[in-house]
Order: structure tokens, then sequence, then C-alpha cells
């Protein structure tokens, strides 16, 4: 690929990066892990610049982890705070500038904080306008550990739906996974925003935004700074009302509230918000600010302070865009398929390229990349290796008929506060046989509801009648005492459903049932193929949240078994590879010379060619949207993966008694 117009399709003006630049001078001064203060970037600051411009626009550009150091709080206990390297935070400030006018539009009225234009004082008065009619029944309430409990799901689909480039959403995406730096140890983090960073309060906002469209459309006069939220009710059940619809709708985004600072107050009891102290309908200001300016004096529209300097922005022209056109990468694509035998993958300008017969296939920024699968004789250098090491890229070893044989991936992700709770979990039977019959019941109730799609437009009496004898075994696994039965009720299920998937598909291919080691017929080398991309998706997704694959529930943990991934790859099989595979054959998108004749062991595999047909459809399957049920958002596939994984942790922290599976609806 030539190297004559820049990757990235979002241009980083030199300009643009100096007045961030000049915004950062006038912030903190401390430095970040590599030592470099304000003060000395000051005078390498044009080339360092220029330099930063070059790495932006080449996509080679990666973030420093934060310096971090803990502060404690006036309530008792720390916080982390994390210091951004000096380039990291000119990087922050310009992404700020770029999707703030988006961000701005998509924020609610009744968030104050860390908003150009918006103040404590206006805070305050949009309290008194429900708060001086009295009598007046007050909510307030906090937001636990706000900060460091967002899901990184959710809030990198929030970013996906205001529709920025994806060079935008990407470069958010490191400065929130770079991590930080405490007692000169690198601690790894797998959720939240970190307090100190430019973009901190900014995210922080868009994570709430779905919260803040709740309340006000079930008519909550909400006022909300921060992770404080406060609600005047006309009185006592309807304060409790507010507080149960806003424990929900916090806990659908994987928050909750802080109980020892959740309190309703009555008409005659005075709190504190934000500092100022009400009463009796009325409010007075913190000390140092009584005899000035009273808050309820405040002209409505104007900040009764500086706006917040970590969301300061300033108007630039706006560049011409340059499109890069290639024929190689699909843009929304984050999985490398290396197929050709023989292709050898190394690294150079920060770049992944694939090169086969001593020829430059593909080049593509590593900063794209999450994850690379090798099918057969394909190989990657020392260099690439280390590259996708340092990265936390997972590298997945295939043959060139799709069978799994291992993966490259960093060791010690596991989180010691998720193993003890998993190690523990594990011996509790009761826990185990819930979180079992969970997935039973999810599994038993997609795979009859994708037979019920399938018969809908093809109608068979073998379909049918499973359908109907599996709502049976639905019933009956509810009720079961152990997680043999659920185990014995899941292989009666599978067993029914394979039976009737048989009468349900077109087209030339014979499918009898599942065969799995090896895949005897196309249909079941479909299956195979896409279970093992599934189950290794969600491999990595499971690590990267920090939890052991080992300890699973349905699936008991043994040596040498990912037993967690088994069992949340379950409610996925019909949702994802069963109904991508009936597509696939029902449409005659694969004919039988697709795939190889019966092998000695009678396996058939997928031809050269039409494995990369497959992987495009795959890929195509992953990024189309679905409802995810518990937080009410249309997300792509790769996040309702994530979802779920965190819907998992809920449960094992004891958030909630059951795990939530992913259901169809019909």
């Amino acid at each position: 690929m030539g190297r004559d117009k820049p990757l990235n399709k979002i241009r980083f003006s030199e300009q643009h990066l100096l007045t961030s630049w000049e915004m950062v001078r006038q912030g903190s001064k401390a430095a970040g892990i590599d030592g470099m203060t304000v003060e000395l970037f000051t005078g390498i600051a044009r080339e360092q610049i220029r330099i930063l411009q070059y790495q932006l626009q080449w996509e080679q550009y990666r973030a420093s982890p934060a310096k971090g150091f803990y502060l404690s709080k006036k309530s008792g206990g720390q916080r982390l705070i994390g210091i951004p390297t000096v380039q990291d935070r000119i990087v922050q400030r310009s992404l700020l500038q770029a999707i703030y006018p988006k961000l701005d539009q998509i924020l609610s009225p009744v968030a104050y904080a860390y908003r150009p234009g918006y103040s404590t004082h206006l805070a305050v008065d949009h309290v008194m306008e429900y708060y001086q009619q009295q009598p007046a029944w007050v909510l307030k309430t906090d937001i636990q550990q706000f900060f460091d409990q967002l899901s990184w799901a959710l809030l990198l689909h929030h970013l996906e739906r205001m529709k920025l480039e994806p060079g935008l959403v990407r470069l958010i995406e490191q400065q929130l996974k770079a991590g930080v730096v405490l007692n000169q140890r690198l601690l790894p983090i797998n959720q939240g925003v970190l307090q100190g960073g430019v973009l901190s309060g900014a995210l922080a906002n868009l994570y709430l935004s779905e919260f803040d469209r709740r309340c006000l459309a079930a008519g909550l006069p909400l006022v909300r700074y921060g992770d404080d939220c406060l609600v005047v009710c006309p009185s006592w059940l309807a304060a409790n009302r507010a507080l149960t619809l806003m424990q929900d709708w916090l806990e659908d985004c994987y928050l909750r509230l802080q109980p020892e600072k959740t309190q309703i107050f009555a008409p005659d009891e005075s709190f504190v918000f934000l500092g100022y102290h009400f009463a009796a309908g009325k409010v007075e200001p913190p000390e140092r600010f009584r005899g000035t300016t009273e808050a309820s004096q405040a002209r409505p529209g104007r900040s009764g302070g500086r706006p917040p300097q970590v969301c300061s922005i300033v108007k630039l022209r706006r560049p011409n865009r340059i499109y890069q056109p290639d024929h190689y990468w699909r843009e929304p694509m984050t999985t490398l398929y290396v197929t050709d035998q023989g292709a050898y993958v190394r690294v150079q300008h920060k770049q992944f390229q694939v090169y086969h017969e001593d020829q430059l296939k593909l080049s593509v920024p590593v900063n794209r990349v999450t994850h690379i699968v090798l099918f057969g004789c394909s190989n990657l250098s020392h260099g690439a290796v280390s590259l996708c090491l340092q990265h936390k890229i997972p590298v997945l070893y295939l043959s060139s008929k799709g069978r799994y044989f291992g993966q490259l991936q960093t060791t010690g992700q596991a989180q010691v506060r998720y193993l003890i709770q998993q190690v523990q979990r594990s011996f509790d039977p009761a826990f185990v046989q819930n979180q079992a019959r969970a997935i039973v019941l999810a599994k038993l109730h997609n795979s009859r509801i994708f037979l019920m799609r399938l018969n809908r437009r093809r109608r068979t009496e073998p379909a049918t009648q499973a359908i109907a004898d599996l709502a049976t075994l639905i019933e009956q696994a509810a009720r079961a005492e152990s997680v043999e039965a659920l185990m014995g009720y899941e292989g009666q299920g599978a067993n029914l459903y394979f039976q009737a998937l048989a009468t349900l598909l077109k087209g030339p291919f014979q499918f009898e049932q599942r065969t799995r080691r090896p895949p005897t017929d196309p249909i079941n080398s479909l299956l195979s193929l896409g279970y093992t991309l599934l189950s290794q998706n969600i491999h990595s997704m499971i690590e990267i949240a920090g939890l052991h694959t080992h300890f699973g529930n349905l699936h008991t943990p043994r040596e040498n078994h990912p037993a967690l991934v088994s069992d949340l790859v379950e409610e996925f099989r019909a949702l994802v590879v069963d109904s991508l595979v009936a597509y696939l054959i029902n449409s005659m998108i694969f004919k039988p010379e697709d795939f190889t004749p019966p092998d000695e062991r009678g396996g058939v595999y997928l031809h050269p060619d039409a494995l990369k047909k497959f992987l495009k459809h795959w890929e195509d399957r992953l990024l189309t949207e679905v409802l995810h049920p518990h937080t009410g958002y249309k997300v792509n596939h790769w996040r309702l993966f994530e979802l779920q994984i965190w819907e998992y942790i809920a449960c094992l922290v004891g958030d909630r008694e059951v795990y939530r599976p992913m259901r169809w609806d019909k």
C-alpha cells in the first residue's frame, strides 16, 4: 500500500493540535509517567506536535498509561486519579473538540456537570423551580463508584450511535484502555473512566444520557450533577416511586445507587446539595459565596461561574477531509483473517502487513485490529507476535479446515477480586444450579424460537412436533433439581432441535444429525466453523473482562477446558451461528463445489475461496444490530457478547441473584 495519503480520515491539523496544547498548558502542570511536565514540553512543543500530527494521521499514535495516585475523599475512602502524559492530554483535548458538537445535542438539559455554560449555580436554580413549591419531598442520592464502574461496551455503543468517524471512536477507546501505572506497576482495568482525564467528564455524561432521558420521559424532575442526583416530588409515594425507577434504570446500565447517600427528605427537613443548604422552600449558598451572589438570583441560561475547563470548547475552522480508498480492509472489521496458505504477517510502520508469495496483499494499522485468526500454514513474524502481546491482540490458530489448535494471548488477565468470587461460587451448589438452569432454559428457548421462525416460512411436521416437545422440555428443565438433570434436558433438546432443523433447510445438502469431529457434511462443516469462531470471540472477551475461563456452572470446571466459555456460548448458538448457516444454505449462497470431498476420516470442509466467503458473511453477521433486552439498546453482536459477559459479572459479584441470558423474542 502506498503512503502518499494519510490512513486516518480524521484530519488533525497542526493548528488544531496547537490550540489543544494551549488549553492543556493552562491546566495541570504535572507530569505523566514519562516525567514530562508542561514546563518541559513548552520548549519542544512545536516539534512534538508535528510528530504527534504525523502519528495520528498515519495511525501510529498509541496512548500511554496514566500516572495514578489515590486522593482521600471527604466522605472517607480513596479515589483513584490518573494524570495522562502531556501528549495524551493534547490528543484528548482534540478528541473532545471533535466530538462535542454532536455530544452536546445528545446530553439532556438536566445534566449540569462537565459542560460549557452549565454550573452548580444553574443546577441549584433548576432545583429551586420545584423546591419552592411546598410541600416538597426530596429524593437525594449518589451513584456508587460511578466513574470506576462504567461499562466500556455500553460507552462505546453510545459513541458508535453518534455516527462519529470510526477513527475517533478508536482513539477514544485507546484512551479508555491505556490503563494506569500505580506505584510503578501497570494496573489492569476493564471498565470505568479515569478521573483526571480530559475526556472523563464528557464520557460520563454520555453514559448517563439514556438514564436522564428515561427519567424525564417518566415525568421525574431530575437534576443531575455528575453522579449526584436530586428529584423533587409532591409526595412521599412519588419520591419512593422515583427511587424504584431510578434503581431499575441504573441497574440496566450496570450501576447502583449508594445506599448510605440515598435519602428521602420530608418537607420539614433540610438538606445540602452541591454545597447549598435547602430548607423550607429556600436555599442558602455555601459560606464562601455568602454576601456576594445568591444562587436563587442567578439568571436562567447564564452560568454563575467559569465553564468547567475539562469541557471548554474552542471553535475551529473545519478542515476538508481526505478519504483513503482501501481495497483490502472494510472499515467496520476489527478481526484480521489470514487464510492464504504460506502467508506471512509482519509489522512495519505500526501496520500489520500480510505477504503471500513475496507480494504485499494487505496493510492495516495495528490500532484497527482487535483479533487475528490464522488458518493453516500462515504465520507471524517475531515483531508481529511482540506487538500482539504488547497490544493484547489475541491470535487464534486454526487448521486450514477450521479446526481449533490454540491461541496466543497475554497471560495473567484474570482479576483477583473476580477469581476469588469464581472459586467461592464454584463451591456453592445453589449458585451453580441457578446459573446452569438459566443457561439451559435460554438455549432451549432460543432453539425453539428459531425453529418457529423457520417453520413459519416452510412448515414441516417434524419441526412442528419438535417445537411442542421443546416447550415441554423447557417446563421440565425449569423444575430440574440438579445440574446433571439439566445437562440431560439440554442434550434431549439438542437432539430434537437438530432433527427438526434438518427438515427446514433447502437445497442439495443432506443433514441428518450433528457431527463434530470431524464434520461429515457441508452443513455440519459450517456449523463447526461458526461455533469455533463464536467460542473464541467469547473466550477472548471473558479474559479481557478479567474472568478466569475455567470456572463454569453448567459445564463443570476441569483441566484444559474453558467451562465458562462453554456456558456463555450456549445462548448464542441458535441466535448467531445456526441462523447464519440456515440463511447461507436456504439462500443458495453455498454450493456443493464449495466443499471438499470427504477425507480419510470422513471430514468435509470449505475450499479456500469458500472459506473467505463464509468469513465475510460471519463478519457481516457480527456487525448487524439486535435489541439487548436488559439495557434496551440496539447493539451489534460484538457489543452484545460484551454486555452478556457483564451480565454474568453482575451475577457473580452479587448484584443479581441469577444470570440473565440473551433470549430471542418470537
